[in-house]
C-alpha cells in the first residue's frame, strides 16, 4: 500500500463539552468480523515490522515500543490499534492484520492533559498525540472492588504525550494523575468492550 501520512493527525477538530481544543489522531475503529481477512499476514505488513525489529509473536513488546517511539520516528505508513482483545495492524485495509493479547492483561493508554485533548475510543500506537509530551507525572491504578493499588509509579509521558498501563482484564479501576501541572482522577473499566485509550483526565 502506499504511504501514509501522520500530519493529519497533529490537525485540531471540535472542541469537546470541556472547552478543549480536541487533537485528531485516535481510532474509534470497532473490531472486525472477519476474522479470516484479519488474520492473513500480508508481505507489506510483515515488511514494515522488520523494518522496526518487531515481532507479530510478541504483541506486548510491539505495544510497549510502539507507544514509547519518538514521534519523530514513528512509520507514517504503519497504522497500529490498540483494541480490548486484539492489535490491529492497518485496521480497515486489505493487509489488514489481528493478533490476539492476552487473555489476563488489558492495555490503557492514558493522555493527562491540561487545555487539549481528543476523543478516543482505541489507541493508535502511530498516530495518537496528547497534549503533555515528555512529563513527568505521578501515576496510581486502584482496584475499586478490593481497594488495591494494582500500580504506584513515578513516571514520564512519552514522546506522544501517553503513559501506556498494563491492568488485569475484566475489573474497575481508579486512575489518578499528579504532575506539576495538577491532578485528575477517572474510573476505568478493562472489560473485552471497553475502551483502551482514556484522553479525558483534566489536570487542575
Amino acid at each position: 500500500m502506499g504511504i501514509r501520512s501522520i500530519a493529519s493527525t497533529v490537525s485540531l477538530i471540535a472542541a469537546l463539552s470541556v472547552g478543549a481544543i480536541a487533537l485528531a489522531g485516535c481510532s474509534t475503529v470497532a473490531p472486525s468480523t472477519d476474522s479470516t481477512a484479519m488474520n492473513e499476514r500480508s508481505g507489506s505488513v510483515s515488511q514494515m515490522l522488520d523494518a522496526l525489529n518487531l515481532d507479530a509473536a510478541d504483541p506486548k513488546a510491539m505495544i510497549e515500543t510502539l507507544d514509547a517511539m519518538p514521534v519523530a520516528e514513528r512509520p507514517g505508513d504503519l497504522i497500529v490499534s490498540v483494541l480490548p482483545t486484539s492489535l490491529r495492524l492497518q485496521p480497515g485495509e486489505p493487509d489488514e492484520v489481528s493478533i490476539p493479547l492476552s487473555e489476563e492483561n488489558f492495555y490503557l493508554s492514558i493522555a493527562p492533559f491540561v487545555s487539549e485533548t481528543h476523543p478516543c475510543t482505541f489507541h493508535s500506537l502511530t498516530t495518537c498525540l496528547g497534549e503533555l509530551q515528555n512529563t513527568p507525572i505521578e501515576l496510581t491504578v486502584t482496584d475499586t472492588a478490593s481497594g488495591e493499588v494494582v500500580v504506584s509509579k513515578d513516571t514520564t509521558t512519552a514522546d506522544n504525550g501517553f503513559v501506556g498501563v498494563w491492568l488485569p482484564r475484566g475489573g474497575e479501576f481508579s486512575v489518578r494523575i499528579e504532575s506539576g501541572q495538577g491532578s485528575a482522577e477517572q474510573t476505568v473499566k478493562t472489560g473485552d468492550e471497553d475502551p483502551t485509550c482514556l484522553t479525558t483526565l483534566q489536570l487542575v
